[in-house]
């Protein structure tokens, strides 16, 4: 349980990490008054805040509590946040697939997997709204 425990904690510390580049990015946006950016970057934010909240959950659905340590991305200029999202989102696939390839409970095996294909999607294209509002949870076996 302690690796399970362990390997959900990086993977929230991760999201925080997202969370805060797209905070920090989105608030730029908004500031030189780049509406189609802000937008773009406030989804993503919505999708890895939704990451962070559907970790957290897990962790304590499995009797961990959540770790709280600071997190502090290199945050890029505005106008080259593409490049440097876009490198950082690879990275998140390649954790999500090493993750759920490494797991054998299924009710988290389900997260991961939920959160990998949203991934998938902040690579291919650098937009957000890829989470579903209601999580699934498999039957896990009595």
């Amino acid at each position: 349980m302690s690796q399970l425990l362990d390997l959900l904690q990086e993977g929230r510390l991760r999201e925080r990490g997202q969370a805060l580049f797209y905070r920090v990015l989105a608030g730029e946006a908004e500031m030189a008054g780049d509406q189609a950016a802000a937008e773009r970057l406030n989804e993503l934010l919505a999708d890895e805040q939704h990451h962070v909240s559907r970790l957290t959950a897990r962790i304590l659905e499995l009797g961990g509590t959540p770790l709280q340590p600071e997190v502090s991305p290199d945050v890029p200029d505005l106008a080259g946040w593409e490049p440097v999202a876009r490198s950082r989102e690879e990275g998140e696939v390649a954790w999500y697939e090493a993750a759920v390839g490494s797991v054998g409970d299924a009710a988290t095996r389900a997260v991961l997997e939920e959160i990998l294909e949203s991934e998938r999607h902040h690579r291919e294209e650098l937009s957000g709204k890829w989470m579903s509002a209601s999580p699934t949870h498999p039957e896990e076996p009595a």
